[in-house]
């Protein structure tokens, strides 16, 4: 652990710290899966078509493998994950916006 923190203390020092590239849209996530964007994730708690996640992909979420994935991020609350979903089209936006734009609380770093 105090090797991690001196290596990140390195990397920030000598600016070897690299914005990560977008990686490319994947297939469409199952029911349950959990897409991230930036240091937001949330979890798809209801299915998605198609659409949805041509959508989602365009405005940068991605499905990564949770597992060996070492970064924290906020999640987003189930209530606005599920009105998001259950947008239509003009409402989608506003509301993607406010989640965007939101002051997250550190307790919800997972």
């Amino acid at each position: 652990m105090l090797i991690d923190v001196i290596k990140n203390g390195f990397r920030t020092i000598f600016r070897m710290r690299h914005e990560r590239e977008l990686p490319p849209p994947g297939p469409k996530p199952a029911f349950g899966s959990t897409v991230v964007y930036k240091r937001l994730k949330m979890q798809l708690i209801v299915p998605i078509d198609y659409e949805q996640w041509d959508w989602l992909t365009g405005k940068g979420w991605r499905t990564l493998d949770m597992r060996s994935n070492r970064r924290r991020y906020f999640k987003i609350p189930r209530k606005a994950v599920t009105r998001l979903l259950h947008a239509d089209e003009v409402e989608r936006e506003v509301l993607l916006l406010q989640i965007l734009q939101h002051r997250y609380d550190r307790s919800r770093l997972h």
